[in-house]
């Protein structure tokens, strides 16, 4: 997956809905960044989607609107269901409870550089990093708008830890695609 970036005039809501559907959008301090589906990523997300802790409600790849900007994490999740999404039915902007990227070679800049201090400036409290190629999972809690590593996590095929303490999730799929 590539990205591009560009300045444009449009606001990023507006910019992100007039990309064609085969391409993601992202919008972030006015840059918009465009690239291709993760589909080797969403194939590593799927098995996990059905396996939301109790209480909790995940979606992969949804398109939230944070203020002006516009993120795209891989997987992210609401704590007591569904949030509502914007009238158009494509955005949601509740703050999700819980973030996760998987990062390529295409992504690990923008995810690591540009979109995890965002989703601390939300106030997005968890966030997971998962580099598959190494087999590593970073796991974040956020402090005072600042991410704290909490755990680091090499080659585990089950994990169990916040904001899911009460849940076995399994890594597996994210090795597979390595």
């Amino acid at each position: 997956m590539r990205h591009a970036a560009t300045r444009r005039t449009l606001a990023p809501y507006e910019e992100v809905q007039t990309l064609p559907h085969y391409l993601v959008g992202e919008a972030l301090d006015g840059v918009l960044y465009v690239s291709s589906p993760p589909t080797a990523r969403a194939q590593g997300l799927t098995p996990l989607l059905g396996r939301a802790p109790e209480g909790w409600w995940w979606t992969a790849e949804p398109r939230l609107l944070l203020g002006e900007d516009v993120l795209v994490p891989d997987l992210a999740g609401w704590v007591g269901g569904r949030p509502a999404t914007l009238p158009d039915g494509s955005f949601i902007d509740r703050v999700p409870d819980w973030v996760c990227e998987v990062l390529t070679p295409a992504t690990a800049k923008l995810d690591l550089t540009l979109k995890l201090p965002r989703y601390a400036r939300a106030g997005i409290r968890h966030a997971w990093v998962i580099n598959p190629v190494h087999r590593v999972v970073e796991m974040f809690r956020l402090d005072h708008e600042r991410w704290m590593l909490t755990h680091t996590l090499v080659g585990e095929e089950l994990v169990r830890a916040e904001p899911f303490l009460r849940a076995d999730l399994p890594l597996t799929p994210f090795w597979t695609q390595a």
